[in-house]
Order: C-alpha cells, then structure tokens, then sequence
C-alpha cells in the first residue's frame, strides 16, 4: 500500500494513461467522452482529517460553526485566525487588530456563545472549543501564539500611543512551567499547555487536543496586528521562535504534532513578503524550504521530530476579482475553475499567481500547483512532515460554484495526499451540500471511501471525477463527478480491473436541487454500457456496490 504522498505520482501517471488511452492509433477507437476509473493504478490512504473546518463561531451571521460542522460531518477542526495571535488563555480576552478598530475585549466568547459565568475560566475558549469537538468525534488543532504579546484587558480599541510595550498588552512567555501559581503579569504559554493536557490527557488519550499550530501568519502582523508588531518580521525571528515553541510543546506531550509556519498565501510561502533578511535565506529557494531546513537540522540535534505538518493557507487568485467568499455570478467561471490549483499540473490559474508562479516542482522553489510543489520541497528538506492546508475559501455558502468548487476541492486533497484541510466560512447552504457528498451522502452518514483510486475526466475543463474504495467487509467504489458547465455532460463511465460491481446509486445536488438527495435508486450494473448524466452545474456521487 502506498502513502498519500505516493498518491500524487499515481494522479498524475492516470492523467497520462487516460490521454494515451484516447490517442491510441486504431480507426475505431470510441471517442465519447468518459470517467476513467483506474482499479489497477496505485492506491492510497485518504486522510480523514481533509474534511476539517475553522471555528468561527457567529462571525458569519448565522448558526455556531460547531453546529454547522456537527451536521456536516466534520472531522477535524481549527482554532485559529488573527484572534488567536492576541489571545490572552489567562483571561479570555483577544484583539481584533486591524479586523475592526484594534478592540480588545471578550470577542471569542461572544462569538463561542460561551456562558458569561464561564468567561473568567483560565483558558475557557480553548476548552469550550475542544469540548464542542469532542461532542461529534472531531479532532482539534488549537493555535499558540507567537507574536509577542496578547490582550491584557477587555477595554475595547487600543490607541496607536499604546502600542506594546504597555499595559494594554500581556506579555507571552515560551518556558517549560515551573512550580506554583505562574509568573504575575505574563502568559506562559508551557504552563497553558501543561492545563490542557491535565484536563483532556495528552495527544494520544482518547479526549487530548491532537495537534498546536505556531500561530498565524506571521509574515502578515505588521498589517493584521500593528499595535503589537510595528516592523516586517524576520525568517530569523518567527524560525527560531517556532523551534523554541515546537520543543516545549513536544516536551510536554510528546505525541502532539505541531504544525507550522501557518503561512498566509504564495508570497509568505516564497520570500516571506520580502522579509528584511530574506536576502540571508535566498539560497534555501523559499521561505519554506528554509523553515523546513531549520527543522529538520533541530530535530536530528534533539533527537526527535519538532514539526509534523506544513501548514499553509490558500485562497485562489483571478483576474476577475476576489474570490474570497464571493457569490458573484461574473466569478463562477474562476471559483469552478480555482481548485485545479491545487494539484493540476497542465492548469494555469488566470491571475497573478498563475503567471509568476506556475511551473514544475523542484524541491526548492515553491509554486503551482501547490500541493506537489509543497510535497517535493518536504521530500528536499525535511521528509515525512505531512501537509496541512489550514485556510482555504472558493466562495460564499449561496452560490452553487461554490457549492461545486468546494467538493472538487475536497476530492482533490485527498487524492493527492493532503494530511489535513480546513475550510474557513460557515458551512451552511450549498456548502454544506458539499460537505455532505462525501461525509452523509445518503442522510443515514454514510461517507466516500478511505482510499484512494486514480479517477480522470477526457473533459477536465467541464467535468471533474474523485474516486475511493472502502476498506470494509463489503467493498463499495465511491466516483464523485463534478459538471461545472452550464449544459447536460454526459460521459461513459469506464473502470479498468475487475470488480464485482452489481448495483448502483445516485446521490447528488446541484443548481435547481441545492440539498444531497438521492437522484437515483440502486439499479444493476451493466459494465458496458455504464453512463454518468451530469445535468448543469451538479455534483454526483455514484455508489457501486
């Protein structure tokens, strides 16, 4: 069985058979479009932490986000975002810096619905947070800052004379707990740790916090949180503060992963944002390349690994405009477009990240797309760190491109051996359509298949296809076909090796339907004539049984 990581090679090499397939040179070869399913390829393990998402609480108008998730079938959740780079976990209060007016208060709470009795609890948002995750099985990645200083009180906006150093601010502590009650005036951030261990267990325990993230974007706090850092962050400083965190944060539960640098886009994850040493680093290739160096060179020191997981953001590009969240029919055509991005190496995204960055993967540079250029500069610089894509947005929850992006997306991480992925907005509407494609397609939780099967389109610029395996007692094959053009595909559905594929059903959404709903009973199956009907702008999962 091959790794996820393999997983990329294998979707690249289906790509290729599926056009020599078609090109073969015989008179009657049959050019109707199609799905090629490949069951002799390459397989590969899909994480089941892909299907993660950010806690945002109310911060989009409508239900807690851990309702949303709850019934989306998460599996995984993050507690990040610019709050918790000033999240003060003694007293609960964060600023929101530049996100609206520089004001500290008790914004996580409010936007947690924590209980106001509750609120003085030393670390109550974490714990509220991890406890909601708990309730339906998700795992929780729980940010720890980096930054410098946290809130020190709830008195709303922070003028720019009191910027830190100065009462308004706490100053963070990274230090192995001592003894007795703490240091007065700081927040440690070993003796936090230390809490959350002794309330949930370690990372291994059945309830313990699986993994800590090193803060959020760093190269960005002179513009996210200008009270705090008034100057462009150095590679050296956010690198060697990450290393002293990661060891601490190993030393006091040893099987937690730590995830880092939680870059924020292509240019973070290149020269970041032209950091004043980046000269120093220019060798490395990219800023990744060196913080994984750095990493790998500290671990070896320390005899154990100190970062599991490259954590980057990613919200896709375009001429048209941004895409963050949009439901604007002018941009469809780059959200059903964007996700290709991500794995696709004859796409090239339409903006400025397309053409400056798109090219093949080196083990230095990085560039799309993404996720092979982030697995060769791992497999470069510091083997077996796995990936994790801890932002990421192709629209609003009204618009089915969004819909429709987001389950390409959600196909394309595990295919091509993404660790971890999670979405940052509410799932709600047509996005929750999406989750549910894949984790409760029939409304009774059923989900797609743990492993991966090599699956292409002869359309990929109309129709996209993701397939898997379950690995249970009674084998099913999972093939999701995503139409992103407004007119009716339809493709045959081809499926190389030999399987005992007997029934088949049909669930899906799409543009007139935008609930998953089961569009066609269980039939036989008729290996010959086999046929997907995608109608307009629809996603479909078939199950073969």
């Amino acid at each position: 069985m091959l790794t996820r990581r393999d997983a990329l090679k294998g979707s690249v090499a289906t790509v290729a058979l599926a056009g020599g397939l078609a090109g073969a040179g015989c008179d009657d070869v049959d050019t109707t479009p199609q799905i090629l399913v490949d069951l002799d390829a390459p397989r590969a393990p899909i994480s089941d932490k892909v299907y993660g998402s950010n806690e945002i609480g109310t911060l989009d108008g409508g239900p807690q986000s851990g309702q949303l998730d709850r019934l989306a079938g998460v599996t995984a959740r993050r507690l990040g975002g610019n709050l918790m780079t000033t999240y003060n976990w003694t007293n609960n209060f964060a600023n929101a810096g530049e996100d609206w007016e520089h004001t500290s208060g008790l914004i996580l709470p409010d936007l947690l619905g924590i209980p106001k009795a509750e609120r003085g609890e030393p670390a109550r948002v974490i714990t509220w947070f991890h406890e909601t995750s708990r309730e339906f099985g998700a795992e929780s990645l729980v940010t720890l800052p980096l930054a410098g200083f946290v809130a020190a009180d709830g008195d709303g906006p922070v003028r720019a004379s009191e910027r830190a150093p100065s009462p308004r601010w706490t100053p963070v502590v990274w230090a192995p707990p001592g003894r007795g009650a703490g240091r007065p005036g700081a927040a440690e951030i070993g003796r936090l740790v230390r809490l959350l261990v002794d309330r949930f267990g370690g990372a291994r325990a059945p309830d313990g916090i699986r993994a800590y993230a090193l803060d959020n974007e760093p190269s960005l706090w002179p513009e996210t949180h200008p009270r705090i850092h008034t100057t462009k962050p150095t590679c050296r400083t956010v690198i060697e503060r990450a290393l002293t965190a990661a060891a601490i944060v190993k030393q006091l539960d040893p099987d937690a992963e730590v995830t880092g640098p939680v870059s924020f886009g292509i240019t973070a994850m290149d020269n970041f944002h032209d950091a004043p040493d980046w000269p120093s680093y220019m060798s490395y290739g990219s800023f990744l390349a060196a913080y994984l160096d750095a990493f790998r060179r500290e671990s070896e020191r320390a005899g154990r690994r100190l970062l599991d997981v490259l954590d980057v953001h990613w919200y896709p590009e375009s001429d048209l405009g941004r895409l963050l969240g949009t439901e604007d029919p002018a941009l469809a055509p780059a959200v059903l477009a964007a996700p290709r991005s991500l794995w696709d190496p004859w796409f090239q995204e339409a903006s400025w990240v397309g053409r400056k960055y798109f090219g093949t993967p080196d083990g230095n540079r990085i560039g799309v797309p993404l996720v092979p250029h982030l697995a060769a500069i791992i497999e470069r610089h510091f083997p077996g760190t796995q990936i994790a894509i801890t932002e990421y947005n192709f629209g609003g929850a009204g618009a089915i491109a969004s819909g429709l992006a987001l389950a390409d997306a959600l196909g394309a991480f595990g295919r091509s051996g993404v660790d971890r992925a999670y979405h940052w907005g509410a799932l709600d509407d047509m996005l929750a359509a999406a989750f549910a494609l894949y984790r409760n397609y029939d409304d009774l939780g059923s989900t797609f298949g743990s492993v991966t099967v090599p699956a292409t389109s002869s359309l990929p610029d109309q129709v996209t296809a993701h397939a898997a395996l379950s690995d249970d007692a009674a084998p099913r094959l999972h093939v999701i076909a995503i139409n992103k053009s407004a007119a009716v595909q339809e493709l045959r559905l081809a499926i190389n090796g030999e399987a005992p594929w007997r029934t088949r059903a049909e669930y899906g959404f799409d543009a007139q339907v935008p609930l998953m709903l089961e569009v066609a009973a269980p039939r036989p199956v008729d290996p010959a004539r086999e046929t997907v009907r995608l109608p307009p702008q629809s996603a479909r999962h078939l199950v073969l049984s």
